[in-house]
Formats: structure tokens, sequence, C-alpha cells
């Protein structure tokens, strides 16, 4: 098939169910054809239509249709699908933010409707944005939308089902659109490989899965798919395909044909099909067919069924097994019935004339004149003679001399036939079986005709009927209620209808109607359409009283039809608002309803009002707003009285023996639980059981009802379980729902919308009443639910409900046993109690008795049976104090006791025998059990009510609706995006006939993984495994043989949440893991049942099991492409063979390919060899690929050999290679990379059942998930922990970023269930180093609070953030290890550099370096190194650099050098240490610079991987590198302490040390301002307080002093601020303490006046000999040097020589004073250290 552009694309439209006229074209897109099959979404507020603007956003504009960017389509899945962009609309929930996006995107994409309102998930609705030219969602909106151009909601024409033929599909339908090429479409391609057919994909993404079929479109004639005409018909024969008889009739109708039909004998064996037949298997699907549940067997196309071909033996299905749809066999051209479900190809058939419209059935009344005794219609007159039955053939021969003769027996040639005699006959409601003209000649093949040789146009046979009959003459009768024909032996003596013409009055005008204004008479009434448009309340309050009304009506509105959908009033109306519709009289009066004929989706709303429909097919009813719609009317006038309603049943009447009712309900009900039948049933099965009973299934025309059933079921049921009841819509010609006892649909039973999974019957759950539900009813106003109606597949098997009228008699088959129990039982779920009341025996005997007889005397286990044991005493006592004898010895703390009772039930009365009573339910315990009383037995088995059991077929179900057949069992996916409680994830399995999947082997869990990718957004599946107290089970009550949960769930604790108002909290259940790509994939958790998880598939066990299947095509998994070989070979062969195809043996890489391969193994039934083998006999395997072995599947059985195969059950097993094998895998990467064993880095280690070891780079990694990972570490034998794996194994060390990624990244798919990987690490108490558990030093980290502080026992993790965190309270240890995962390591790198720390680096030359270790500021880092004796780390060449950055390497923090530029304005950088800035690197900021922060001084540091960082000066690093030296050089300086010299200054208490020169005192060091540097006004305030002035020079010599003194020993930099003042000019004009300028020394690049700062300010620069700079006032930071006058007072020696002898000889009276008076000052308090040493805080404690 080859590639084709869009401009070529064709564009195919079908039709769907019931119309079979051609509404489809074929045509390029570029010529001007309107696509039906395309739609505006037009909003009905604004009017404006969805579309694109230029941005390709959603957005709302003027309408108009011929614009393509406001065309939309329906896509699978109920995606919206934008024809001009080829893209869907999608909604992203983070943002709730609408686009177009690929269809083939993982957010939501489906859209659904609700009174159009259109919807997706989290009850997200499409909206109007404020601005209204956009769109937006929101919750609870009440935006409608409809399509453009009409008043339907955009879902009422739902996504077009194309099917196909050929291919490799089987007869799939089409998935649009879908993905080709890279491209989205949405209609067939030409296929030029078959001119005049098109093709589409069966998948969505065509180019990864390749399913393919040739479309089965509407074409006009018969020309490419349908074999050329014969006669009026043209066939088109479909063999290559596997569907349902619904599939097929739906994919023939979408043709403009129907399913095969035969209308005479000839047509088996005429030229065209019996040519197409030979292309056929030899079963195949017709259009045969008994879905009206009113009539029995007819063909789909509407033709009569006139002539019977019925195998012999098969032409009456069994009366309680499912098989209502007809096969013709063409191995010998017989019909044979089978179930609607199972899939076979199929045959349709299609008129030569289908394009030309039919012309409609005349609606003109004939006004007839008959004799008396004859009633009148249309020409006709007919006659009943009851009261003297004839056989056939004298009965013919009376009609014709019957009243003067001329007569014949009646024949009947439409559906009005059957409304005259429902009209006139019977009314007394006597239902006879009475001859009419029809004869059925031949046994084997039966043809039918009318004794007045009229041709066969209409028959209407009763269910079941017509049965192929045994002699060569048949003739008919209509029988029973509604009058369908059967066959019976033309002896027997019935009575009989005859038939001759009457006297037609001509007239112009319709008898007894009004002349003019349109009215048509029908029967007894006029009618008249109404065109003009009405509301509700002016409507004529028109009733429809049955179909036949119904069809006359239909037959006007066809008049009607135009290019516009017409709708008319009826009187129907919600009333109440409650969803019960009732008809509205004129006086305000309401009628109940009879009959109703509602359209596809409805009744679709609460408070509405309903209307007809010329839409096809015609005369559907729909619901419309009372008060906003405007329609036309349709009015009747009754000639005469109407018809008398059928009598109602009578609410006195009893229930017949064993059923059962509630006051004020027509009828009687009996509850066929699991307990109780032999298997449970599909509902036409079931529908069929009630029938054989003469009832049918639970109908409903009022709440009161269903409630009343819903009481009578809890009287036997004390769980929730799903029935079936009536509710259906199989039925071929009419899609709505319908009762099967024909009862109008009269109220809103199920939500009306699509439904993707075709289930097309209804279950009522019954659940039991709880106060949560009680408790939820208030808070939302709602009224309690404990009734609920679900659609269900109708092939799902369920427990099931009869319903029979008050009064009527059950009919009792010869297989129904209709007691099967005790006269006195009762039923509560499984168990049958039974009431004894003679003989009166003791406890003893009472016990022996019910033993006898199969019982044991009854233990009620809860109190709900308790509870209904006691309701039922109450019937079968003789007073309300007699007692009966239960066992309730170990049960009776089933009943509500306090403290007391408690307290004597075990001291007193515990093992003595109980009795109870109708009065008090409560046990009374006895210890007189010789006591002879009436008693109750209990049986578990119940007995069945059916003695001979049918079961024709497996308990499993054919698969079908797109599910999946793996071995025994279905597979449906659910893609509902909606997260639900795993209660709601069942129940709509059940609906699809299943239930959640269980897995019950590896080979199970492999093929669901293979589903996880097709369930993008849905991490957490549910599965059906629930567990309560430990105790695991399957829903379907598999063993659980088989459990797959991650195994970092054993062991695990969590917290448990329970809410006493929700008894599911109490249970947990079971979810899938669903992360790609990870070794998570596919395995199991569990939560509370509660808990909100995605249901994605459902399970049920299939009617066969899937036949052996190798596939022969290549497919491909992930980025491989992989061949089965299926043929005997060795292990070598196999190498060879796959080698010939340019392939390698397969190599297993993880979880996912596993999975496919494993599949793929199984269904070919053999198993199959791989690439792994071993070179050491068995020791360690490889690939021979040379891939790393980062995965493995070994079977937990031994296993031995050199070569490795996967078994069929999913385990790899190691054999001899030279066994021969049933085949092999062949696999070959798509990525060209040869592998060869020099270029595999490292060759990690694999055995059978060892660790995988996970390679990167040099090293091996094994991630430990099992639950005894901790064993060796909580022993203390930590090093253990590793070596058990591989004696070369550490625990984890981590050495540098990239392997600390890696680490993370092989977390992070587990972050579910773990949070950190452990990291080995510990303080060595020897010198404080943090070390790694292999003895190496930990040089790289990542902790996420910075360094750490250690003082004790601690553990580390790597999070899930990729930091690292450290836990030193002990009792987090254990919650710590839950969460951990341990991860050992084969490192095969050097340790040498890790051996080491920093202390092995503090040499250099003669330089001495020391790492702070604390937390600091650049000028905190100057401080401390001050205070140590020396600087921070200066730089000067590159090997120095290379030192520095192996100091801060083996740290591993950032650390602070002394590089820095204190100017904000710009960029110079100096070394604190005054050495010169000669060695240059590049240097990032840390932050970059946006403009929007103050400036700040910038500071350098450098990172453990040796990046030079500039950062602000106040930023906190992890420390700082500082050095001392006893040697100057032009790149180190000493911090040498010279002895302070004697000068005149004054010293400030010791404080600042003041320098003298000359007449002048300098203040070069101070104890508080040294190590920071300031702006100009703050120097100047420092000074002032210092009682000193800014420096001034006022000479070379002291400038030259200055600038040597600061140049000795800068601190923090070598600038200084000058106290020069400047003019405005900006020239320097005076010293700030007013002396002359009368010296500068200006640096010559500070000339130009253009660059000088504003405000300027001055500093010297003495790394530069001193010379001067302008700098800015503000942005520029200095250091401060104060000056000022010599003291002149005297010398500050002798004065501090003074204070020093007076200071000396207080201490010496002190002391004195203190010996002597010594016991005044002693004390009880003692002063204790704490245990911190650096806490220099005391304890106090006393004596």
């Amino acid at each position: 098939m080859q590639k084709i552009s869009r401009a070529t694309l064709c564009l195919c439209l079908v039709t769907v169910f019931k119309s079979t006229d051609f509404l489809g074209t074929c045509s390029p897109p570029a010529n001007v054809v309107p696509d039906e099959d395309a739609f505006t979404i037009q909003h009905s507020a604004t009017g404006k239509c969805l579309g694109t603007g230029a941005s390709l956003d959603p957005s709302l504009a003027v309408c108009d249709p011929s614009s393509r960017s406001q065309l939309w389509k329906w896509g699978s899945d109920h995606r919206l699908y934008h024809v001009d962009t080829a893209l869907c609309l999608a909604l992203n929930v983070a943002s709730k933010t609408l686009s177009l996006v690929d269809c083939g995107s993982n957010i939501l994409l489906w859209w659904r409707c609700l009174d159009g309102v259109v919807y997706t998930a989290y009850e997200m609705t499409l909206a109007v944005a404020d601005d209204k030219d956009q769109v937006t969602t929101k919750r609870e909106s009440n935006d409608t939308w409809l399509r453009g151009g009409s008043q339907r909601n955009i879902c009422h024409e739902p996504y077009r089902v194309i099917h196909t033929t050929g291919g490799n599909s089987f007869g799939g339908p089409c998935v649009f659109p879908f993905k080709y090429n890279g491209s989205w479409h949405h209609g067939c391609l030409p296929d030029a490989d078959f001119p005049g057919l098109s093709w589409c994909a069966t998948s969505s993404d065509f180019d990864q899965d390749r399913k393919t079929g040739h479309c089965l479109i509407a074409e006009e004639g018969c020309q490419t798919l349908f074999v050329e005409s014969e006669g009026d018909s043209c066939y088109e024969f479909v063999p290559g395909v596997a569907v349902t008889w619904h599939e097929a009739l739906d994919s023939c109708r979408s043709q403009g044909a129907d399913l095969l039909s035969f209308s005479k004998p000839d047509d088996l064996h005429s030229k065209n099909i019996s040519k197409g037949l030979e292309t056929m298997p030899e079963r195949m699907w017709m259009g045969l067919h008994q879905l009206d549940i009113s009539q029995g067997w007819q063909w789909s196309d509407g033709s009569p069924l006139s002539f019977l071909r019925w195998q012999t033996g098969v032409s009456v299905p069994s009366t309680i097994v499912e098989s209502d749809c007809g096969v013709f066999n063409s191995r010998n051209s017989n019909y044979e019935s089978e179930a609607c479900n199972k899939r076979l190809p199929y045959v349709c058939k299609k008129s030569v004339n289908a394009s030309q419209a039919a012309k409609p059935e005349t609606s003109a009344y004939k006004e007839t004149l008959c004799a008396e005794g004859w009633a009148p219609w249309n020409g006709w007159c007919y006659k009943l003679v009851r009261n003297r039955p004839l056989s056939f053939h004298d009965a013919l021969q009376q009609c014709t001399e019957e009243d003067g003769g001329g007569g014949s027996l009646a024949t009947f040639h439409s559906i009005d036939s059957i409304e005259m005699v429902s009209t006139n006959f019977h009314a007394n409601g006597q239902f006879l079986d009475v001859w009419i003209g029809l004869i059925g000649v031949g046994s084997n093949t039966t043809v039918f005709r009318w004794i007045d040789e009229a041709p066969v146009t209409f028959t209407y046979w009763l269910p079941d009927q017509p049965q192929q009959p045994t002699v060569d003459s048949s003739c008919v009768f209509y029988s029973g209620e509604n009058h369908g024909w059967r066959l019976g032996d033309c002896t027997d003596k019935l009575p009989f209808m005859c038939q001759k013409k009457g006297e037609v009055k001509e007239s112009e005008t319709e008898p007894g109607c009004p002349a003019e204004q349109g009215w048509k008479r029908h029967g007894n009434s006029c009618y008249q359409i109404n065109v003009t448009q009405v509301s509700f309340k002016d409507q004529c309050n028109m009733t429809v009283r049955n179909r036949f009304e119904q069809a006359f009506i239909s037959r006007l509105l066809g008049e009607q039809i135009g290019s516009e959908t017409q709708y008319f009033w009826i009187g129907l109306q919600d009333l109440k608002n409650t969803g019960e519709y009732r008809w509205q009289g004129r006086n305000g009066s309401t009628e109940m309803v009879t009959y109703t004929n509602w359209g596809w989706f409805e009744p679709a709303r609460y408070e509405g009002c309903a209307v007809m429909s010329t839409a096809k097919p015609l005369g559907k009813w729909e619901v419309k707003n009372c008060s906003l719609f405007k329609a036309g009317t349709i009015c009747r006038i009754d000639l005469g009285p109407p018809p008398e309603p059928e009598p109602e049943p009578d609410l006195n009447a009893t229930c017949p023996n064993g059923w059962v009712s509630k006051p004020g309900i027509p009828y009687c009900y009996k509850v066929f639980h699991k307990e109780r039948v032999s298997r449970k049933r599909s509902w036409d099965e079931a529908e069929r059981f009630c029938r054989a009973l003469g009832a049918n299934l639970p109908s409903f025309t009022s709440s009161d009802e269903m409630k009343a059933l819903h009481r009578v079921m809890r009287e036997s049921i004390s769980d929730d379980r799903y029935f079936w009841v009536g509710l259906n819509r199989r039925d071929p010609a009419d899609r709505s729902w319908q009762w099967s006892n024909g009862q109008p649909v009269s109220m809103e039973v199920l939500p009306q919308e699509d439904d993707a999974y075709d289930r097309d019957c209804t279950a009522f759950k019954t659940t039991k009443a709880s106060l949560k539900h009680f408790l939820m009813s208030l808070m939302h106003d709602l009224p309690p639910t404990p009734f609920q109606a679900t659609p269900f597949h109708c092939e799902a098997r369920l427990e099931w409900v009869c319903q029979i009228t008050r009064g009527k008699t059950p009919k009792n088959p010869d297989w129904y046993n209709p007691v099967g129990h005790h006269e006195t039982s009762v039923f509560f779920d499984s168990t049958e109690f039974w009431f004894v009341d003679e003989p009166l025996l003791t406890f003893e005997e009472a016990q022996l008795f019910c033993t006898a007889n199969d019982s044991k005397l009854a233990e009620p286990k809860s109190i709900a049976a308790s509870a209904r044991i006691h309701k039922h005493l109450a019937e079968v006592s003789v007073s309300s104090t007699q007692r009966w004898w239960v066992d309730l010895r170990k049960h009776a703390l089933i009943y509500p006791m306090s403290y007391r009772q408690l307290y004597e039930y075990y001291s007193r009365y515990r093992d003595r025998c109980t009795s109870i009573s109708s009065e008090i339910a409560s046990p009374r315990f006895d210890s007189r059990c010789q006591q002879r009383l009436p008693f109750v037995c209990e049986k578990h088995n119940i007995t069945s009510v059916e003695v001979n059991p049918l079961d024709p077929q497996p308990g499993g179900l054919p698969c079908g609706n797109g599910s999946i057949a793996f071995r025994n069992k279905c597979y449906t996916l659910m893609m509902s995006m909606k997260p639900v409680t795993f209660k709601y994830a069942n129940e709509d399995c059940q609906s699809v006939r299943g239930t959640l999947i269980t897995i019950s082997d590896q080979v199970e869990q492999d093929f669901i993984t293979t589903l996880l990718p097709r369930m993008t957004n849905m991490d957490r599946v549910w599965i059906g495994l629930k567990i309560h107290l430990r105790d695991m089970e399957w829903l379907d009550q598999s063993p659980v043989d088989y459990v797959n949960f991650n195994p970092l769930l054993v062991g695990m604790q969590r917290v448990v949440k329970v809410n006493s108002l929700d008894p599911e909290s109490f249970d947990f259940c079971a979810f899938m893991m669903n992360n790609p790509n990870s070794a998570m994939m596919g395995t199991w958790d569990y939560t509370h049942c509660s808990r909100l998880n995605h249901l994605s598939v459902c399970q049920h066990y299939a009617d066969k099991v899937e036949e052996p299947f190798i596939a022969t095509e290549p497919f491909t998994v992930n980025n491989h492409t992989f061949l089965l070989l299926p043929q005997n070979l060795t292990w070598f062969e196999a190498l060879e063979q796959c080698m010939s195809r340019d392939m390698a043996l397969a190599s297993v890489a993880d979880t996912f390919i596993q999975s496919v391969l494993t599949v793929h193994v199984n269904r070919a039934r053999t198993p199959m060899w791989i690439g792994l083998f071993s070179e050491d006999e068995g020791i360690h395997y490889r690939w021979t690929d040379h891939s790393h072995t980062v995965f493995s599947r070994w079977s937990p059985d031994d296993t031995s050999g050199s070569c490795v195969y996967l078994d069929t059950d999913g385990f790899w097993k190691a054999t001899e290679c030279e066994e021969e094998l049933g085949g092999a895998i062949c696999h070959k990467r798509h990525e060209v990379v040869t592998i060869t064993p020099d270029d595999v880095a490292v060759k990690c280690p694999h055995k059978i059942n060892g660790p995988n070891w996970i390679p990167f780079k040099n090293n091996c990694y094994s991630f430990q998930l099992v639950v005894n990972r901790w064993e060796q570490v909580d022993k203390n034998n930590i090093q253990e922990t590793c070596r058990q794996l591989d004696e070369k194994a550490v625990i984890l060390t981590v050495r540098n970023a990239e392997e600390n990624e890696f680490i993370w990244q092989q977390l992070v798919p587990f972050r579910n269930l773990a949070k950190f990987v452990w990291l080995g690490m510990f303080q060595d108490p020897s010198n404080n180093q943090m070390k790694w558990y292999d003895g190496t030093t930990v040089q790289y980290s990542n902790w996420q609070q910075g360094r750490p502080t250690v003082n004790d026992t601690f553990m580390a993790g790597l999070s899930l953030s990729g930091k690292w965190i450290l836990i030193s309270d002990k009792k987090s240890f254990s919650d710590f290890k839950q969460m951990a995962i341990v991860t050992c390591k084969l490192d095969n790198e050097s340790k040498e550099e890790y051996n080491k720390s920093t202390v092995d680096y503090q040499m250099y030359n003669n330089l001495t370096y020391k790492v702070l270790t604390q937390p600091v500021n650049w000028y905190q880092a100057l401080q401390q190194c001050g205070q140590l004796g020396g600087h921070l780390a200066s730089v000067h060449d590159r090997n120095h650099s290379s030192h520095i950055a192996q100091i801060i390497k083996t740290d591993g923090f950032p650390l602070w050098i002394g590089l820095s530029s204190q100017d904000t304005t710009n960029s110079s950088l100096e070394w604190s240490d005054g050495t010169m800035y000669d060695f240059r690197v590049s240097m990032s900021d840390l932050e970059e610079d946006d403009g929007s922060k103050k400036p700040e001084t910038k500071c350098v540091f450098v990172t453990p991987a040796g990046d030079w960082m500039t950062s602000s000066c106040n930023a906190v690093a992890e420390g700082a590198v500082c050095y001392t030296s006893t040697v100057n050089t032009p790149s180190q300086r000493a911090r040498l302490q010279a002895a302070p010299e004697a000068n005149q200054c004054r010293q400030d208490g010791g404080r600042s040390m003041w320098v003298q020169h000359q007449d002048h005192c300098y203040l070069f060091n101070t104890s508080f301002y040294n190590y920071s540097v300031y702006n100009m006004a703050t120097a100047k305030s420092i000074c002032q307080r210092m009682g000193a002035e800014m420096l001034t020079i006022k000479s070379t010599e002291e400038n030259k002093f200055v600038s040597k003194y600061i140049n000795n020993d800068p601190f923090a930099t070598n600038r200084v601020w000058l106290g020069l003042e400047f003019s405005v000019e900006g020239k320097a004009s005076s010293w700030l303490d007013g002396s002359t300028l009368t010296f500068t020394n200006w640096d010559t690049a500070d000339s130009n006046n253009d660059r000088w700062p504003r405000p300027q300010c001055s500093v010297m620069m003495t790394a530069s000999e001193g010379t001067w700079k302008r700098v800015s006032c503000t942005g520029s930071y200095s250091r401060v040097v104060c000056k000022t006058q010599v003291d002149s007072s005297g010398s500050p020696v002798a004065l501090g020589l003074l204070i020093t002898i007076l200071i000396l000889l207080l201490l010496t009276v002190a002391f004195y004073i203190y010996k002597k008076k010594r016991s005044n000052f002693s004390s009880s308090v003692r002063y204790e250290r704490t245990f911190d040493d650096s806490d220099t805080t005391t304890g106090i404690y006393t004596d």
C-alpha cells in the first residue's frame, strides 16, 4: 500500500444502524463536495462556531460551514478530530487549557455529551470564556453546543463505523483517525495494488501495529465490492472475517445493504450466490433473527419469511439457551440458529434499486360497507367464527359459503392487518388460536403461500416460530395475546377468520373528519399535522395509544419530510421532574402511558416534554425543553369512544406459591440467585427462563416498583449483586431501549449515551443500605439509591429475577422444580433455612434430625441472617413466645451486648443450648437442653430449581467487541480516564461480561504487561485481587497461586486509615503499576479498595482455548525487530540461522521485551532459544550480541547447561547447547551499533538466579529490593551486605555528579514505593572524616542542607530530588530502611585518589593549607584565616591552581579563595593577601545579573569540579581555603607577629593598634573593622567614632609609608579611602580636614574626566605603588585608615605602667581578704561542662 498525498485522501462516509440510504461520497478533497461526516460545533447561546484562528488554538468565530477550520469529525474513543489541521481536541488537566494536539497524544482526548453539555474527565465542560471569543473548560458550566444548523447535540450522530475485509484484522473496524507515514487520516485511502478498493488501519497507529483491512464502504449500484446483479439483488461475500451477528448487520447496512435473506427457494441455487458461496466457509451469518422480543423469526431487511430450510433438529432453539440469530450452512443449504455473539463470516444483500426512494405507504382511509356480523377494514370485511371450530380445509370451505359466499380464509399483508384483528376482535380478553389463509407446502423446504394466491409480502411469526414442519402440508393460525402466527396441524379444529371484499364508499373527504385543514382518518379517529411552531402549552395534548396508531402517524409525518428535520409535540411530559412520564390531558388530567416509541438516546433528560421527529427512522420520540423549544402539533379527534384501556392487575390478588410482592405493586417476583440455579445466565437465557414460566424479566413504570423489587431481593441477599431486568435494545429494527414484556418505557432508567462496548442489556444492582449512603444522601440532598441500573453486555452471566402479573398462574415446564426446597424454607445469601414444627425434639435430637436431612441445626453467622429467621418465625409460630432451637453457641456475639451481658455470656452462658422466639430476637441460653421444641435447620448447597440443568456450551463466552483473546480468556481494554474505586471498576467489568483481571501465572502477567503501554496516563490500574485480614482472593474465585507484589512492599509498614462509615476501607485491593521503561512495570501494590485508581483491563473466560499460533513475520518491540524461527534447532544452529538473516539471537533488556517474547513463545506452544550462553560451564552467562545483562527471568527451578532458552511458562532455563528445541528468537537493534567484546567497558557478571548487575562507566551496580536487604546491617555485619552477592562487591559509593545522576535515574521509577538509595558512609572517629564503608573518603557530595554536622551514628540516603539527606534520629532509622534501596557496587576504579583527605594536600612548597569546614561568607572566611595567622588562598600559576582544585575536590564542597572585586562599578579583581593578580582563569557568575538587584561586591569560590565562580561576598559557602607561610614572596605573604613599637599614639585599651609616623598616628589595624570594606560614608563615620579623620597624604614620603604598610597586610583589599574633597567640576580641591591639597599621586589612566564617576571619591591603590584613583562614593568599597595628631599630653607607655601597678595592688588586697573570709564565699552549687565541646554553656547541679 503506497503512501499518498493528503490532496488525494478519500473521505469515506457511511451510514450507521438502520439507514439503508447511501449517504456517502468518495472524492478528493480538492473537489468541493459536502462532507456529510463533518460538522460544525455551534454554541447555542452566542451562535458562534468552534474552530481555529491563526494561532491554531481553539476559538469561536461566526459560523461558516464552508470553512474547513470549523469542521470536525468524531473519531474512535470519543475523540474530536479537527478536519483542517488533522489534530484532535484535548484538555490539559494541569493548566485546564484546550488545545489541538497530535491524536496519539497521552493527554485527555475524549469528549461526551449530556443534555447538550460537552464534557470530559473530572467533570470539565466545554465553555465560552469571558471574552466570548475564546473557549475554555469549566466545572458545572451550563454552556450547550449543537451541530451547526440543527437542534441536535454534537453526540447525537456518533462516530461512524467502517468495517473491513481482507488484510490482517479479521474484519475488525477501521479506527479513525489513524497514523500512517507519520500523518493522521480520518478516511479510507485508495489501494494502488487493488484498483477500486480503499484501505484503513484497524488500530490507531498503522506505522507501529501494521493492522489493516480493505474498507467496506457504500458504492453506487453493484460495482466492486458486490457481485454483479442477478435479478433485483446483488451480493457481497465477506469470507476472511470473524464478527458477531450485529457487527455483520452493521457492516452490511453501512453499505446500503442488509444481511443475506432468501425470498424464494430458487435464490438458494442462483448462479451468483452459488459462485460466491464457493469462496465462503461452511457456516456464515445471514439476516434471520428473532431479537424482537414480541415476534419470532424474521429477516433483518424486512422481507417476509416465506420459506423454511431449518436443519433437522435445530429449528426450535432451546427454551433457556440463547440462539437467536440465523446461520446459513452452505454445505446443505440449511438454516441454523446460533448465539448472536459467535464470530463468523457473512454475506450482504443489496437491492439494485436501493438508491431509489421507496414510495410511502398510503394513509388514505377507505370507508367500507359490510354485511351484519362482518367487520369493515380498508375495503375488506372480516368475520371471526369462534363457536364452530373446524380443521383448516373445512374452515376454508366454510368461508367460501359463509353469509352468501364469496369469502375465503383471511390473508394479511401489513401490520394494519394485525391492528384490524386487535381492534375488532378479542376485546373480551379471550386469546384464541385462529386459522388464517396461509399454508406451508413441503417438509424439507417449506414454502408458504396464501390460499388466494396473493404474494406473501408480510409475515408475523410468534417467538420461536416458524418451526420446520414434519409433514408435507402445514397450516398457519394466529395465536396468543399479540396475534402472532404459528404452524399447526391442518387437521386440528380451531376457530377461523374469514375475509371477503367489502363495498367501498368513495368520498373526496375523509368520512367523519373536518372537511378542511388536512384532517386524515384512521380507524375511529381523525388526525391533523400542523407545522405552525408553538410551545408545549399550546399543543393538542395528543396521546399515542399503541404501535398501530404510531405507524399511521409516522406515515403522515413522511409527507412532511424536507431538507430540515421537523418536530411535532405530543402530550407526554415528565410532570414531577422525576423522569417518570405521563400523558397530559386537555383538562389537566393525566393518563398512564401504554406505549412509547423513543429514539435511540431517549428519554434524555428530566423536566422535559416529548416531540415526534421526521428524522429517520420516522416518528421517533425525543425530549425537548417544555418552555423554550418550539414545534408543530399533532391533533386527534375521536369519532367514538376511545378503546377501552387494558384492565389493570388486581392489586388484591395473591401471588403464586413461591412468588412474593409488596403492597400496592401489581407484580409478583421470584429471585433466582446463584445459590438456587445451576449457573448464571446471559440476558437472553434469563428472559427465556422467565418466559418458560409464563413470566418476564422485571420491568418498571414507577420508582415504587423499583423500590419494591429491591426490598424483595434484600430479604434473601445481604451483599451487593447485579440481576438482569428486562430493559434492552437488542432489536436491530429499533435501537431504543425496550422492556422485554412490551411495557412502555415511561421513565428514565439509564443514562442515554453512545456505548463503546455494545452494552445492549440492563442489570440492576441491589446494594445494602449503609450509614455512609444515608449521610451522602443528606449531604447532597439526594434520595437514597440502593437500586441502580447499569448497561451490560447481553452475554454477561448474571443472576436474574422473574416478574409475573398478580393473579396469573405461572407455567411449570418439565425441567422446572417449582419447590426444590422445603415448604417452610427461606433463603438468605448462600443458605436455605427451613423450619421444622413437627416433630418436637430435644436440642441434640434436633441436631441429628437436621444432619440426617443433609443439613445442620441453623447457625446464623450474621445479624442480617438472624433477622431474616426472626421475621419468618412470626409467620410460622403458634404464639409469639414459642421458642425454636437454633445453634448460637459459637455465634451469639453477632447480637449487640453490653459489657455486663458480655461478662455473663463468657462466665455463665457460653456453650449452653440456644433458642429464639418471634417475641425476642436475641437468643435464650438454656441449661435444659432436653426440652422438646420446634427447630430451624440450615442447608448450604441449596436445592436447584432445575431438575435437569441444561448446559449445552461451556461457561465461557466468545471474544468480541474488540476484546483480545489469549489462552482461555478474553480481555477487554477499558480506556476511560476517570479513576474509580475497586468496587466500581469491577462493576464496569461485569457490564462487559466479566470481572477485573485474575493473574494466574507469569505468562498471564506478561500478557497483561504487553497491554500496559496502551494505557497512557494510567500509572495505577486495578486488578481483581482483594485482601481481607491478610487473606487474598481473586474476584472470580480462582486460587491465589501467583503474586507479583513489588519486593519493596514486603515488610513495609504503612499508615492505615479506616472510615467507620465505609466498610470498604477495612479491605485492601491490589493494583498494577504501569511505569514504562522501569523494573516497576507490571508489579503490584495494594491500597484501600475505596481509593481511586484506573480501570484498564477486564476479563472473561472464553468459549474455547486459543489455538497455537506462531508469528511468521518480523515484529517490532521498542527499538528491536524480532523474528521467530519455528523449526527444530540446536543453539548453535539457531545462532547460525539468525546470523544468516543479518540478526543475532535475541537478548532481553527489560520487562516489556521479556513480556512480549513470553506471549509469542506461549502462543507457539514450544520453547525457543535466546542469545544467552556460558563460556565457563554455567558459572557466568553473557549475551551473544555483547549487550549487558541488566534484566533476568531465571526459572525458580533448578536448571543447568551452557545455553539458555525461553520456555512457554515465561522463564529462562539452561540446557545443553546440542539439544534440539522447537524454535529460536532472532533480533536486530534499529540503531546501527556494532558491538564487539573490546567495546564493552566493563563485563558485569551474571549467574543463574544471581543478581542483575547494571553497568555504568567502568562499574557494575545491583539494586537490592528484597525484604532481607537490611539483614546484615541489622546484625552489624555491614561489610557483608554486598559480599554475599559477590566477594568484590561493596556498598554504594558515589564519586561524582555523573554517578549521582545515574543512581538517581534508577531510583525514580520506584518513587511510589521507595524514596531513597542508601549511601553507605560513616564518620571516622580518628579524624572526624566522613568515609564510605569501603574505607575511602567521601569527596564528592550533594547534600540537600549543605555540609552536615555529625556527632553520632547516622544514616544517609540519595533522595528522589537527587540530593543527599542525613538522618541522625535513631528512631527514624527503621522508617528510612523501609523506604530505601540497598545498592551494591563492583568498583573497578582505582581507589588511590579516594583514600586521601584534605590533610594529605596541606603542604605545597613552603605553604601550609587548611580547610575551614563551617559555612561562612567571604569576609568571615577572611577573618578566620587571619585568626589562624594566615590568609585566604591566592593562586599564581597552573600547578598552584591544580593543587587548590585537588584540595577542594577532596573536601567535596565549594570553598572561598582570596580573590574579590570590591568595586561594584567595575570588575577589577585583587587577592586579599596583597599579591599580584597575575594568573587568570575563566569564571562564571553564580547568579546572572538582570539589573534588578542592588550591585554587590563580588568574591570567588571554587567548586569541587574545579570551576571558579563569582558570587556576592556576603553569600555563604561551605568553607574556605586558608594558607600560612613564614616567607614573603611575590606570590605569598607571611603574617608575622612583630612586637609593637612604643609610640605616642593612643591605644584604645588594646582594641586598636595606632602606628606613629613623624607627628601623626595612623590606625591600620582595628579589631573590629579589619576584615570588612566600606563605602565612603561609612568610612567617614568610623574615623569620626575613633576621634580621627580620614586618611590625608601630604607628601611623597607619607604616600610611600602608607602604601607600604597596607601592602604588607592588606586584610581584605589594597584599596584605602582618601579624605579628599572634590569641587562641582570634579576637581580635587582640598582635604576633608580643611587642609590644603599640596600633593597628589593620580594614576595616569585617571586623567580622562569623561570616565569619572559621580559622585566622586578617591582611593589609594597600594598594589600600584600608591597611585590614586577616582571611584564612586557609593558603589566602591575600600579599607579604612584613620589619621590623627600625635598625643602631646605624655608618654602613653608611662601611663600604661602606672595603671598596671595600681591593678596589681588591688588584686593583692582582694586575695588576702578572700583567704581570711573563705567560708563566707563557699556554696553547694557546682558547674559542669556539657558533653558538646563546642557548647560554651554550662550545666548546674547541686550536691
